[in-house]
């Protein structure tokens, strides 16, 4: 029999007394109540839409207009899921290390035993890799590296010892590219992938389970990026004509994501950037004034599932 007007009013008004002033459950009310759950839940949405109940979400560290950020950014990229940390100041130094604990955090959440985990190399990778936490209870992960190595001894553009981090912290067996990334021929470098230990590095990390990448920022010809990723003058000029914005894997892309077809991007042992489209969850960790377009065209590419990156550059990528 269907409730008179002021009898379910009755009950709206009780409903939301014993379950938003009291704290009892919802199981609870609706048993006393001697109503279903389902009818306590439109009773509970009734109240709510006719102002019985007004619900205010108190944010004392001013923090919802991240969510609202986050948000934003799934709906438009089409993200499986979006970190936003709030550095307070734009180019905080401290930013990559709290991006760093937010991917760690994220990882720890994600992580299982069994899975497939490839990597690439950065900064903020390598600092996310020492903030996990150990667990022993992952075991038989498998952790396949994405590309060779600097040939120098700075661990941050070494994919190898990212691995190796990820598996002190986890229990399993590494797949390492032992080669340079970067060969000075395209001849070299496609026999180089072709080597057998490579290439089935390279072929089974298309189906990893979660694959961690940084965004790289926009070439230009100053010295220090020169100094930073070892290419030469003409390669930068090269990339530069080709518009482009940043990089995954020294795999360059221009704003709206499609790849820079110069020389460059056959000489690089690693995966090719459109073999991320073949991975599960692709996680990239970026930000800063200087990833604004990076991020942008790695979004526009559909090369990621899951960023991680701060207010700022979340802000000027939905802006453009």
């Amino acid at each position: 029999m269907p409730l008179g007007r002021e009898r379910r009013y009755y009950l709206k008004l009780k409903a939301a007394y014993f379950c938003y002033e009291k704290g009892y459950s919802q199981t609870d009310v609706a048993e006393m109540l001697g109503i279903s759950r389902p009818t306590l839940g439109k009773l509970l949405t009734e109240a709510r839409d006719e102002g019985i109940v007004k619900i205010q979400v108190v944010d004392p560290l001013n923090l919802k207009h991240v969510l609202s950020l986050e948000q934003s950014l799934k709906e438009h990229f089409g993200l499986a899921d979006v970190h936003v940390i709030d550095p307070i100041v734009e180019g905080d130094d401290s930013l990559n290390q709290k991006l760093a604990r937010s991917a760690a955090e994220y990882l720890d959440g994600v992580v299982r035993s069994g899975m497939k985990i490839a990597s690439a190399w950065g900064y903020t990778l390598e600092m996310m890799s020492n903030y996990l936490r150990p667990n022993p209870g992952v075991k038989d992960i498998e952790v396949y590296t994405l590309m060779g190595g600097a040939g120098t001894s700075d661990s941050v553009r070494q994919p190898d010892i990212i691995a190796q981090h990820l598996l002190h912290k986890y229990a399993g067996t590494g797949y390492i590219i032992n080669a340079p990334y970067l060969c000075h021929s395209e001849e070299l470098c496609d026999a180089i992938k072709k080597e057998p230990s490579i290439a089935d590095v390279l072929l089974h990390s298309r189906d990893a389970d979660l694959t961690l990448v940084g965004i790289g920022e926009t070439p230009t010809l100053e010295p220090a990026y020169i100094a930073r990723y070892y290419y030469d003058e003409d390669d930068i000029r090269q990339l530069m004509a080709a518009g482009a914005v940043g990089d995954i894997c020294a795999n360059f892309f221009d704003i709206n994501g499609r790849p820079c077809d110069v020389s460059l991007k056959r000489r690089i042992v690693g995966i090719d950037i459109d073999d991320l489209h073949r991975h599960k969850n692709v996680v990239a960790i970026s930000g800063g004034p200087k990833k604004y377009g990076s991020v942008l065209g790695a979004l526009r590419g559909g090369y990621v599932n899951v960023l991680i990156t701060d207010r700022f550059t979340a802000e000027a990528v939905l802006k453009a």
